[in-house]
């Protein structure tokens, strides 16, 4: 159940978007003019305010201005004319959570309203989480593409036409896709009319506007196949459309290139200010995991299901908060490969095995860490406490120097003298590399 206030110059469509959404059990308030609308806003808490573009005095795009600037928690839904579906497009670019065309049904009203609260009730789950485990809930953002905000995304292609997809955004506030209704090859698309329909799970069917302008010379079959495509590869293999496009220089401009959304959101604070949060996902390595999975005791790493039991039976993480198992295999699945393997983290590992007995995949943490630690030496990245034990064993044959004293108490007990093995010690890190590696470190002052 959520607030929401409905704010439209005409009375018949605050009455019937009232009588609507009470049927979803929401408390729902309707004023007539901007004004009323920004006095209710500053006494009562509202999640969503679904406004008319065209009003008198304060119109639709200077509340959505005035809302986004002073109560930046709250969605606005924009209802909006044929006539001004442009000036709609530019709204969700200025922070609109979405639009509905008039006329619209009772079905497309709860659709978006229920869109906008599942993607609340989402980045309220990720910070709770955020809070009590230091991982977050990501959404993804390629750096290469134009975005319709929240809704859909724009790939130029060599050959001038454009690929078109459904935002990451998009796809987890609808949640499970079950169907999937595409525009027909040689359709002319409009940017910010309607070009896809959805239908989640739960039966409600879900508009997704067209980014771009052009004729459809390709389409997606495989979405009709395996609707869940979205929802697992959104920017890659469940794309929705190729154009060809009719006014690219015109349409673009009503978009939101790559890095310059990362600067959308923190302007919204939809995540908290935070910029840490963001991953650049061409400095990402996908074959990473995949790297880890061929080193012996990595094979399990891309079973995990995020639980938590091994950071929640981390004897290493009593002692230190900061140290988070499920977030070091999180950020090696994400393909975060320079950090993981430079960080220090990764040699904080006591190798107790509680978190292997205890993981329900068979994921083997410690033996996974151990295959990180194998690939960040092979990268010459060496802790400085086991570079000083490398050093030790090469120079002594063994991790602690044995003197006489250790060898005259080792007679009275009756047990051998002990040796020292650093031409063999020598030999193994020779043939192992890791001689090497220790020589490469040092030079380049590492």
């Amino acid at each position: 159940m959520a607030s929401i206030l409905i704010v439209d110059d005409e009375l018949v469509i605050c009455k019937s978007c009232k009588k609507i959404l009470e049927r979803s059990n929401h408390n729902i308030d309707y004023v007539l003019t901007g004004q009323e609308a920004l006095k209710n806003i500053k006494e009562k808490e509202y999640e969503i305010v679904i406004t008319d573009l065209k009003m008198p005095g304060i119109d639709g795009m200077k509340l959505l201005d005035i809302v986004k600037e002073t109560f930046k928690e709250v969605d606005v839904i924009m209802i909006t004319g044929y006539a001004s579906i442009d000036t709609a497009v530019e709204a969700m670019k200025l922070g609109a959570f979405d639009y509905i065309p008039k006329p619209f049904t009772p079905d497309e009203l709860r659709s978006v309203t229920s869109r906008a609260l599942e993607r609340r009730r989402l980045l309220k789950e990720e910070r709770e989480k955020a809070s009590r485990t230091y991982v977050r809930f990501e959404y993804v953002m390629p750096g290469d593409l134009y975005y319709l905000p929240e809704h859909a995304w724009v790939k130029l292609e060599e050959d001038g036409n454009v690929t078109a997809g459904v935002d990451d955004v998009f796809q987890k506030s609808v949640g499970g896709i079950i169907d999937v209704q595409l525009p027909k090859v040689g359709d002319e698309v409009e940017q910010g009319k309607l070009c896809t329909e959805m239908k989640d799970s739960s039966g409600r069917t879900h508009k997704l506007w067209s980014p771009i302008s052009g004729e459809v010379i390709e389409i997606n079959h495989k979405l009709t196949e395996s609707p869940s495509i979205v929802n697992k590869d959104p920017y890659g293999a469940g794309w929705v459309m190729q154009v060809v496009p009719s006014r690219l220089d015109y349409d673009l401009k009503n978009l939101i290139y790559g890095d310059a959304l990362v600067k959308w959101w923190l302007k919204r604070e939809i995540i908290e200010k935070r910029d840490d949060r963001y991953l650049q996902v061409s400095a990402l390595d996908p074959k990473f995991k995949y790297e880890i999975a061929k080193q012996r005791g990595g094979e399990n790493i891309k079973v995990c299901f995020g639980c938590g039991i091994c950071t929640a039976s981390c004897p290493v993480r009593e002692i230190d908060e900061n140290y988070n198992p499920r977030k070091i295999i999180r950020m090696a699945l994400l393909g975060m490969r320079d950090v993981v393997l430079k960080s220090d983290f990764i040699w904080l590992c006591s190798t107790c095995y509680t978190c292997v007995e205890r993981c329900p995949q068979g994921v083997r943490f410690t033996e996974v860490i151990n295959a990180i630690k194998n690939i960040a030496v092979e990268e010459g990245y060496i802790h400085p406490a086991l570079r000083m034990q490398a050093e030790l064993l090469e120079k002594e044959g063994r991790l602690y120097e044995i003197g006489d004293f250790d060898n005259k108490k080792r007679e009275k007990l009756g047990l051998p003298e002990i040796h020292s093995e650093k031409s063999v010690i020598g030999e193994i890190f020779k043939i192992s590399g890791l001689k090497e590696i220790l020589e490469k470190e040092a030079a380049d002052g590492v």
